[in-house]
């Protein structure tokens, strides 16, 4: 599930990738990417040497420096405000071969290719325009990611990744889903950017999904974490979603609702429904929110606003993982039951990065296991993040246009409207910037001031912000 969801622009794209191709088995085989879209990331090539990884300035407990077993691929990732951009190589029959980046997603249940390239790995031949999600005719005939190949990789999906290039200015592949990994464990850091794919294991020597217990010992050593992970159990359903429990609070010392939620590396944010919420935890608008935001979607933009949860818990017999002042979206729109259809039980939402990046996370697709580490990883949320004036940016070509205007934000005051372009900052021009890099700009000390540049039609000016904690 693509979810990215921040103060200057949000998107949410697999999410909607449901159950095309359930009764498909995926081949595995070998991938490759394409350096120019990780320019700031070494490589995805496996970590031989510990000077690739940071010169000599890993931590004592990094992933880099663990003895894993032979044919573990240990990768850099380039952490884009929460999406996980992997560099990959994609193989055709004819021995074409394309490298670029991919977003790690476990929202997806399968590899999805953007549509143009599939058709040009002839995978595809072609698709009516109103499918946002659709089921290549053939299989892929190589996947590269570092040192693995994954050959014959079926299914694949097809989908529009220009909803990613709206708002990272990024040219992104495709999304990697978790059925390519549903035999292996795959180990995350996002404070280090490290990936680590274990080598997979045969089905019949794994044991019944369970948290571990005196009698089932914890192989938290072997994952590379540390005595105080907890395993939380998770559920595979539809195309390989999943599944947990989560109580969530709407207020202190108000009892927590139980949700149901996803697990995706693909969401930005913690994201959840607005029906379900209304339904399931009524006191939920009491929570702190910023509001007339929006997040594009594979089946079109959905209204959205950010809101700081007071509790998040994830209970297990082996200890409780909890988390307070979680930042997430509310989504209104039909994609909770999209994703109900697909699970064929009732979502309530997804649990992304804005959760996920406290912990080193192991997730251990063949026992059903997420692993939650809370002493390694962390990610601390950026202290000036809500300090803005209240803008959502999207790429539109090689402009950077507004995608939404939050209510009454200072920029919401100032007149500035939808598809308004953004030209300069400070007298800058923001030309030769991503829309990441462009909206970090934004981002400031509360009452400090800033310069706008702007076009609507033929008309130009400068407007005068001054930037004001939003949330």
């Amino acid at each position: 599930m693509r979810v990215a969801i921040r103060l200057s622009s949000c998107f949410i794209l697999a999410s909607v990738i449901c159950c095309y191709a359930n009764d498909y088995t995926n081949s595995f085989g070998s991938d490759s990417v394409s350096p120019r879209t990780l320019a700031q990331i070494e490589s995805s090539e496996p970590v031989a040497a510990v000077q690739r990884i940071a010169d000599g300035a890993a931590q004592p407990d990094s992933l880099a420096l663990l003895p894993w077993p032979e044919g573990t691929q240990v990768l850099r990732f380039e952490n884009l405000e929460g999406a996980i951009l992997v560099r990959g190589n994609l193989v055709s029959v004819s021995g074409r071969d394309t490298s670029g980046s991919f977003v790690l997603d476990t929202g997806a249940g399968f590899l999805a290719l953007d549509l143009g390239l599939a058709r040009l790995l002839g995978v595809t031949d072609s698709v009516p325009a109103a499918a946002a999600v659709a089921l290549a005719a053939r299989p892929l005939a190589r996947l590269e990611l570092g040192g693995l190949q994954m050959d014959q990789v079926a299914p694949v999906l097809t989908v529009d990744a220009g909803v990613i290039r709206r708002v990272t200015g990024r040219p992104v592949l495709g999304l990697l889903g978790q059925a390519l990994f549903r035999d292996r464990v795959v180990v995350l850091d996002y404070l280090e950017s490290t990936l680590v794919l274990l080598p997979p294991e045969p089905t019949t020597a794994l044991p019944t999904t369970a948290p571990p217990t005196a009698a089932s010992p914890s192989p938290v050593a072997s994952l590379g974490l540390s005595a105080t992970a907890v395993a939380v159990p998770f559920r595979l359903a539809g195309d390989g979603k999943m599944l947990v429990s989560s109580w969530v609070t709407s207020r202190a010392g108000r009892p927590a609702g139980k949700l149901t939620l996803i697990v995706d590396t693909g969401a930005t944010k913690s994201v959840f429904f607005r029906a379900a919420l209304d339904r399931r935890l009524p006191g939920w608008t009491a929570w702190p929110a910023l509001r007339g935001l929006g997040a594009p979607t594979l089946t079109g933009d959905a209204n959205a606003e950010l809101v700081r949860v007071t509790g998040i818990e994830l209970r297990t017999p082996g200890g409780t993982v909890a988390r307070s002042g979680v930042d997430a979206a509310v989504l209104a729109g039909g994609l909770g039951e999209v994703l109900a259809d697909d699970v064929g039980e009732p979502v309530d939402g997804l649990l992304g990065y804005s959760f996920l990046k406290h912990y080193r996370i192991a997730l251990d697709f063949p026992r059903g296991l997420l692993w939650l580490d809370p002493s390694r990883g962390d990610v601390r949320d950026r202290l000036e993040e809500y300090s803005h004036p209240g803008l959502q940016l999207e790429s539109v070509g090689e402009e950077v246009r507004i995608f939404a205007v939050a209510k009454g934000s200072p920029a919401a005051r100032a007149g500035i409207r939808v598809g308004d372009q953004l030209v300069e900052i400070d007298g800058e021009s923001v030309s030769d910037l991503d829309v990441v890099a462009v909206a970090r700009r934004l981002e400031g000390a509360p009452g400090t001031t800033l310069l706008l540049g702007l076009r609507r039609g033929q008309r130009e000016w400068i407007c005068r912000l001054v930037r004001r904690r939003l949330l």
